[in-house]
Parts: C-alpha cells; structure tokens; sequence
C-alpha cells in the first residue's frame, strides 16, 4: 500500500515537472522580462503558470515555474538545442549550426541579438550543401578574334565638312586624307568635292583555341651527364649547365615557345638558340653543332630545334643550356627532373 502511495506521488510530480518544464529561483536584478527571455518563453506564461498578480513583482529566492515553450520543443521543428556559453553570439551559432541568424531568433522568439551565459535555443538544422558535380573542363574554348580591314571608299564633301571632322568619321588622319586625294596647302574643300577616304572596319570572329594539356614544365633538351653546374657568385660564374653527349644528337626544345634568336653573333656561346616562352622564362641553348630553327618560328615541347656540336674549345661533345627569367638566369637543375638526366658530377 505504501509503495502504491510513493508511486502515485512520483507520477504525480513528474507530470506536474513536464507540465512546468522547470522550477527557476528567482536572483537579485532578475524582472519577468529577463527570465522569459533566458528560457524563451513569454511573460505571459510564466505570469499564468504562477499564478502571479498585479503588479507581477518577485523577489530574490522566489520559486516560479517555467513552462515548456510549446513552439520550440516541437518535434517538426526544433531538431536540435543550444545553451549559449561564455563568447557565444547569434552569429557564431548560426555558422556553426549552417542555419541563418533571423530563424534561430524567429524560432526563439527573440526580439534583440542578446544572449544570456546559459540561455537554451532551440535551432532548426541547416541543410547540408551538395556538392554539385561539375562537368568536365573542355580541352578547347572559343576566342574572340579582332580583325581589322582597310579599304578605300569615295566621299562626297557636304556642306560644313572639314577634313578634321570627316577624318574623325571615319577613323583615319587628316594627313592620310591629303596625302590620298593630293590636296594642296591651304587644303580647302568644298561641297559636292570627292575624296578618297582610307576607311577602317573592325570585325570579331570566334576561333577554337585548343586547351593545354600538358602542365608547364621544362624538360631535357639532351640526355646526358652534367660536367660543369651553375654558378653566379664572386668567385665562378658560369650561368648555366654543360651536358656531355653524343655529337650530332637532336637538341630539342625544353617547352613550347618562340624562337627569339637563332645565329651566331655572340661569339662566346658559338652557334646560339634562344626561345621565349610562358611566364617570362627564356631558354638558352649554346655550342649548337647545327642549327634548325628560324628566328620567329613556333616550336612546341620536344621539338627539334637543332643538333648538338662541340663544348666550346673543350673537343667533347655536348650542349650548354640556360634558363632565364624576367632576364634573370637561374639554375636550369631546378626545373629540370632529375630521373631524365645522367648523375652529376
């Protein structure tokens, strides 16, 4: 029977505990308005759940109950909750939990950004963001292209032409003008005269460029072995590298690019290719044997822009090889991958 008393009791309180929520004791500077808003729920309801009175006043060590705030513990809504901690605000919530500031204040029902050491929020899940699987990069893309033509027409001089203002009409010079219709000094026009005008038309067409596919990179001009490294100091200055090979083997270019010089002017480097490339880098390749590029030729990666010749008054046989940029030579074993080339020495 007793046991029977005790558990009726038990279920007693526990239904009166899930009906208030939780019981709050009420501290020195606390109002109705704070404690509604440290649990988010009306002053109304807490007025109601206490049965309090006009003029509503509380005193420290007052108990009073707090009623569940209905909205926020709605399953369908609040998925999740927050006790705010010392340094936290709205903003920092809500990047946390992916949702936005005004619906953890819409949910809470909070009238102001300010949060209580403590204060429960309910907060509602964000959406996980998906990762859109992007298509694949084509390997070309299309380039508009300007094309410019000349071409003379026939204008005939209307009343209040001057030559400034017909050359600024059809984008040419005033001297152009003279020049073409033989006009002397004090070159007067006059209605109704005919001029030969160099008109000047621009066009755009779209042409399929083709993407790299090859990352940027030097490669070997030769397969050989380093004999003399580089150096740019006080003592040595030698600012490239020679590689030792084989007469007569194919030097190619180490990245695509434009050959910029191609003759033997330069007596110190014998017969000498220069080719400029991406980024500012220049290559230079000395003691060519034989030449078999021209100066403003197009050469890819791997090409062959020559053969190798002597080392200088050195009788073996190799190439001498540079890397530059911005004007600025650079140890070619840098960019160069070791596993292509023989040990250095």
């Amino acid at each position: 029977m007793r046991f029977f008393i005790n558990s009726f009791v038990l279920l007693i309180f526990l239904t009166f505990s899930l009906s208030f929520g939780l019981t709050y004791t009420v501290k020195r500077g606390d109002n109705l308005g704070k404690i509604a808003k440290k649990y988010n729920v009306s002053v109304k309801s807490i007025i109601k759940a206490n049965n309090l009175k006009k003029p509503y006043i509380i005193r420290p060590g007052q108990k009073l109950k707090i009623p569940v705030n209905k909205t926020a513990s709605s399953s369908t809504r609040c998925v999740l909750r927050h006790k705010v901690k010392k340094g936290d605000s709205l903003i920092k919530i809500a990047k946390k939990y992916r949702v936005w500031v005004k619906d953890i204040k819409k949910l809470n029902n909070l009238k102001s950004d300010r949060l209580y050491i403590g204060q429960v929020l309910c907060i509602k899940r964000g959406k996980t963001k998906k990762v859109s699987k992007k298509s694949p990069k084509k390997d070309f893309y299309i380039k508009k292209k300007k094309i410019v033509t000349k071409r003379i027409i026939t204008y005939r001089v209307k009343k209040g032409d001057n030559l400034s203002k017909i050359a600024k009409r059809y984008g040419t010079t005033v001297s152009k003008i003279i020049k073409l219709n033989g006009l002397k000094k004090p070159y007067i026009i006059r209605p109704g005269q005919r001029l030969k005008i160099e008109k000047r038309e621009v066009s755009y067409v779209e042409e399929v460029v083709k993407r790299r596919t090859v990352p940027f990179g030097f490669i070997w001009p030769v397969n050989g072995k380093v004999i003399q490294t580089f150096a740019n100091n006080s003592r040595k200055r030698h600012l490239g590298i020679d590689i030792k090979t084989d007469c007569r083997t194919p030097i190619k270019s180490a990245e695509d690019g434009k050959v910029i010089y191609a003759g033997d002017s330069i007596k110190a480097y014998g017969n000498l290719i220069v080719i400029k490339h991406a980024k500012k880098f220049n290559t230079v390749y000395g003691h060519v044997g034989q030449i078999a590029v021209k100066e403003g030729q197009i050469v890819k990666k791997g090409d062959v822009i020559g053969y190798v010749g002597k080392l200088g008054e050195n009788n073996e046989c190799g190439l001498y090889f540079e890397v530059r940029k911005n004007g600025f030579p650079l140890d070619p074993l840098v960019f160069l991958n070791k596993n292509d080339s023989k040990k250095v020495n």
